[in-house]
C-alpha cells in the first residue's frame, strides 16, 4: 500500500498554510505588477544581456514571454496547449515585439544551440508520469542552449510541502505519495482547481542529480525571484544551471536561426 499523506477534501480550506500559499501564488501569477516583478527577477538571476534570445518553456498564455519581449529581448514561447497559445498569440496582435509562440513538446525542443537563456516554471516540470521524461526535458533544454547559456527552473519546494501538508483521513482532496514523490488529487492552482492532477515534487538533491545527468552544470539556488535565500521556509526553489562552455560551438549570429526569432518587425506568430 502506498504511503500517503492526505489533504482535506475541500479545495479551499484557506486556514492552512498549504492552501494559502497555493492559491495566493496562483492569484499573484495573473497580476501585471507581479508579472513584471517576476521578469525583473528572471533578468537579474540570468544576468541577461540586451537583446538576448530567450526560450520560455511551457509558456502558457505567454505573460512572461511578452514582458521579456517588451524589454527588448527576442523571445520564443513553446507549449503543448493550443488554447494557451491562441491567447498568447492574440496578445501579440498589433505589436512590433520580437515574440513568437509555437507548439512543441518540452521533451523534444526543435532547436539546437540557439538560445542565451531558457526559463521554465512549475508545473511544467514534473507533470510527466516518469522521471525519465523529466530527464529528457532537461536534455532538450541543454541542446537548445548555446554553450554558456543559462537555464532558470522554478519548482515548488518539496521540503516545504512536506512540512506544511495538513494530515487528514478524508477521501478526495490532495495526497502526497511518499513512494512515488507525487502530489495527486485536485489541482492546487490553475483555471480549474477541481481538475485531477498528478505532479512529481523533487527535492533539491534530486534536481541536481537530474541536471548533472542531462549535462547541465548547477550554479545556484534561491527561494524567490527576488534572490531571497533558499531554505526550508521557501515555498519555491529557483534553480540556475548552465550549459558548459566547452560544449559544441555556439552558432554564428545569423547561422540557421529559427525563423520565429529571425523575423523582424511585427509580432507574427509561427503556426504549427
Amino acid at each position: 500500500m502506498p504511503l500517503r499523506a492526505e489533504l482535506s477534501a475541500s479545495p479551499f480550506p484557506q486556514k492552512t498554510a498549504w492552501w494559502k500559499a497555493c492559491f495566493e501564488d496562483a492569484v499573484r501569477r495573473q497580476q501585471p505588477q507581479h508579472i513584471r516583478a517576476r521578469v525583473d527577477g528572471m533578468a537579474e538571476l540570468l544576468a541577461l544581456e540586451p537583446r538576448s534570445r530567450i526560450l520560455d518553456l511551457c509558456c502558457g498564455v505567454g505573460q512572461e514571454a511578452v514582458e521579456l519581449a517588451r524589454r527588448g529581448h527576442r523571445v520564443l514561447g513553446v507549449d503543448v496547449t493550443e488554447e494557451g497559445l491562441r491567447e498568447a498569440r492574440q496578445s501579440m496582435r498589433g505589436t512590433n515585439l520580437f515574440c513568437h509562440f509555437v507548439k512543441a513538446d518540452m521533451r523534444n525542443i526543435p532547436y539546437s544551440g540557439e538560445f542565451d537563456a531558457v526559463v521554465a516554471r512549475h508545473p511544467s516540470f514534473g507533470r510527466f508520469p516518469k522521471e525519465r521524461d523529466d530527464l529528457r526535458s532537461l536534455e532538450s533544454v541543454r541542446k537548445a542552449l548555446k554553450p554558456g547559456g543559462r537555464f532558470l527552473l522554478k519548482l515548488v519546494n518539496r521540503d516545504w510541502v512536506l512540512r506544511h501538508l495538513p494530515l487528514a483521513g478524508s477521501e478526495g482532496g490532495v495526497r502526497f505519495d511518499f513512494a512515488s514523490g507525487r502530489l495527486e488529487g485536485q489541482r492546487a492552482a490553475g483555471r480549474d482547481p477541481h481538475a485531477p492532477s498528478s505532479v512529481r515534487l523533487y527535492a533539491l538533491t534530486e534536481v541536481l542529480r537530474l541536471l548533472g545527468a542531462a549535462g547541465l552544470a548547477f550554479k545556484r539556488v534561491w527561494g524567490r525571484f527576488d534572490a531571497s535565500p533558499y531554505g526550508l521556509d521557501s515555498f519555491h526553489m529557483i534553480v540556475l544551471a548552465e550549459r558548459p562552455r566547452d560544449a559544441l560551438r555556439a552558432r554564428d549570429e545569423d547561422d540557421d536561426l529559427p525563423r520565429a526569432i529571425r523575423v523582424k518587425g511585427r509580432g507574427r506568430s509561427q503556426q504549427r
